[in-house]
């Protein structure tokens, strides 16, 4: 299976269909509004077992349009959904949040609101509705309101059913549907669409699941649409006039029953990948007389970001006022890349990231400025402008994390992106710029930026760059020396070089809970049998140096021990193999390859000898895709042991999976093997 299996196809919603197929309501489909004792009896199903916690009994939804006064159409998304709580894990099910979109003279609208809770009590429903004035509205910035409520009377064995309808005049962005959840399953997930011959949209479908029910039909509708007549050379001023359109419509209706939960398993960098959906993108209108293919090209889309004031356009206006700014953090640096380096480490140290999923600017750039704060957008096009500057070619680039999703590359669809970083070319040398990370290094990115095709926005060059956890090596070495204690018994010291990703989330977990806890979580992570002291970090305010961690240490002994067993590999062990699953569906995504290596030299201990040491292997996945190396002797006096870990890739396919399993379970068990010594 590959990710375009799981990714997996586009059809376009238009007039030029082959086919058409009547469809009636299935019978199965129960009312909403209408609840009986029996709707409290969950049906014997396998979706459902001592590990669900709640099951959407139904989930509906529905588009369709209407004209309205701005001359053309708005979309009508109306949201049914009914959801049965078994237990107290499920009762934050009772708190819903979606979002209202707004945007100069135009505004999405919530109409038609209604939410009950029914609980069953002494055989005889009880509903509970949701007060109007329960339900909150809070403006989140210039161009979003949050809405909000929570279910009343929620307790195991309720079941909650809310209904909304959103009309919103941005026909361009038509709401998608999951027909799968990652919280609970769902018995009978539907959504129905009706589209006017006006308007066309490419369908992206996600998902490895088939539909129950895909079947389209051809309708008619007549619109009443309002538009502005300009009466200014009659001297009447503005005036509206008001058409009436009857329109042949498409109508679609798509059908998931009994849907699984989304099983997040180990090393999914996002469910909302792999989860089954349907989205939209426009791909044309129509006005009674042309045809116009409005679907967005990335070249358009570029076009339409750097010339925007709502996107790009702060760093194009006049900024001479960033003048003083940069020449303060630019005092003692000379030539591009020391210049380069010198913003970048001001920008990371003196502003502080408010949203990491939002990459525009969408304040003037002196509002970041004045309050050291802003999004990932605001933050690094600030940095942008700053090398700009410098005269340092330096230009945007917008990507998908991967807690976001997968970019889409056959369409600019603007929600798939969440972040911008920064390419700068500085003396020949390409380098990807991040700011908004305080403890990370320059020219580095957090793993989570590796999601694949990012966008580079350039009036000259842009282009795809491929962010892939595959390219990111991660190194490092272990180093323990164990001796003979001129006191008796055995000590030793430890010494951990770490991968510069390994750094950096070190760096950032010291950030937040101090050295001293970070080194308690140590002394955990090694045991009860070593007492750690001289605990230290090196390189840990030098960004661009990997941070390694030292510490001394003494291994508690018995002194009547006739049999020692010891295990060599300290803190470093596979202890649980992370793919314990018999098989898996979705793909593994590591953040990156990783190659570790572990170095034992150790003395026998005092008295006694060598009766048994772990045998040597060497095993390879895939041929060529990783190893596993244990290599261990010993001379009587000595033990020397070098264990290497290394992955070739980051991204494993589902029919790769067993053969990775298998090697994680190899070395689990291996490095668990000890070392006997036996008292002369």
């Amino acid at each position: 299976m590959s990710v375009k299996r799981l990714v997996a196809f586009v059809l376009c919603l238009s007039l030029s269909m082959q086919q058409s197929y009547l469809y009636a309501q299935d019978k199965s489909k129960a009312q909403f509004n209408k609840i009986s004792p029996s709707d409290f009896v969950l049906p014997v199903s396998p979706l459902i077992d001592s590990n669900t916690h709640g099951v959407v009994l139904l989930d509906l939804g529905d588009i369709h349009f209407v004209g309205n006064d701005h001359g053309w159409f708005s979309f009508v998304f109306k949201v049914q959904r009914r959801i049965k709580i078994i237990d107290k894990e499920a009762i934050q099910r009772g708190t819903v949040r979606f979002y209202l979109h707004n945007q100069e003279d135009r505004e999405e609208k919530l109409t038609d609101f209604d939410a009950t809770t029914y609980n069953l009590e002494n055989g005889k429903i009880v509903e509970t509705k949701l007060a109007k004035n329960d339900l909150f509205k809070e403006r989140q910035s210039k161009y979003w309101t949050e809405v909000k409520f929570t279910m009343p009377a929620v307790k195991a064995g309720s079941i909650i059913e809310y209904s909304y309808t959103k009309t919103s005049p941005f026909y361009r962005d038509l709401p998608g549907w999951n027909f799968q959840s990652a919280e609970e399953p769902k018995l009978w997930s539907e959504l129905n669409v009706e589209i006017p011959q006006t308007l066309s949209y490419a369908v992206i479908k996600q998902g490895i699941h088939v539909f129950d029910i895909d079947k389209a039909a051809t309708g008619s509708q007549t619109y009443k649409v309002v538009q502005k007549v300009d009466n200014m050379a009659l001297g009447a001023g503005a005036d509206e006039r008001s058409l009436f359109v009857s329109t042949a419509t498409i109508k679609h209706r798509w059908v998931m029953k009994d849907m699984p939960a989304f099983h997040v398993e180990n090393y999914i960098s996002a469910p909302g990948n792999y989860i089954d959906k349907l989205q939209f993108q426009l791909a044309g209108t129509y006005n009674g007389e042309e045809k116009e293919d409005v679907k967005r090209t990335w070249k358009g889309a570029t076009d339409e970001w750097l010339g925007n004031s709502f996107y790009f356009g702060p760093i194009n206006d006049d900024n001479d006022w960033l003048d003083d700014l940069v020449k303060q953090a630019t005092e003692n640096a000379s030539g591009q890349l020391a210049q380069a380096q010198a913003i970048y480490y001001y920008v990371s140290s003196h502003f502080s990231c408010t949203n990491y999923d939002d990459p525009f600017v969408r304040v003037n750039m002196k509002e970041v400025v004045q309050k050291h704060s802003g999004s990932v957008g605001g933050i690094n096009m600030l940095m942008l402008a700053m090398l700009r500057k410098e005269h340092i070619a330096a230009d945007p680039i917008l990507l998908s994390t991967t807690d976001h999703g997968f970019n889409f590359t056959k369409y600019p669809i603007e929600d798939r992106m969440n972040y911008t970083l920064v390419r700068a070319l500085i003396d020949g040398k390409v380098y990807f710029l991040d700011a908004t990370h305080s403890q990370l290094a320059f020219g580095r990115l957090a793993d989570n930026c590796y999601n694949g095709p990012a966008r580079i926005i350039s009036n000259q060059d842009s282009g795809f760059v491929n962010f892939s956890p595959d390219s990111v090596k991660e190194n490092s070495t272990t180093v323990v020396i164990i001796s003979n204690s001129d006191k008796g018994g055995l000590e030793g010291s430890y010494q951990k070089t770490m991968g510069l990703q390994e750094s950096y989330e070190t760096r950032e977990e010291i950030s937040r809970i101090g050295e001293k806890k970070f080194f308690t979580t140590w002394q955990t992570q090694v045991g009860e049998d070593l007492l750690l002291s001289n605990m230290g970090l090196d390189s840990l305010t030098r960004l661009e140096d990997p941070v390694a961690i030292h510490f001394d240490f003494a291994i508690k002994q018995s002194d009547d021990n006739s049999v020692i067993y010891f295990t060599p590999i300290l803190a470093d062990t596979y202890k649980k193999n992370p793919f314990r699953a018999a098989e898996r569906k979705y793909p593994v995504e590591m953040p990156y390859c990783i190659h570790n290596t572990y170095i034992l030299n150790m003395d026998v201990p005092a008295g006694y000898k060598v009766e048994e040491l772990p045998k040597s292997v060497k095993v390879a996945l895939n041929t060529d895709e990783g190893a596993f190396e244990y290599l261990i002797s010993t001379d009587g006096k000595a033990i020397q042991l070098r264990a290497q870990v290394q992955l070739n890739r980051a991204i494993f396919m589902p029919e790769d999976y067993v053969s990775l399993r298998d090697f994680f379970g190899y070395i689990v068990k291996k490095e668990s093997e000890q070392i006997v010594l036996k008292k002369k």
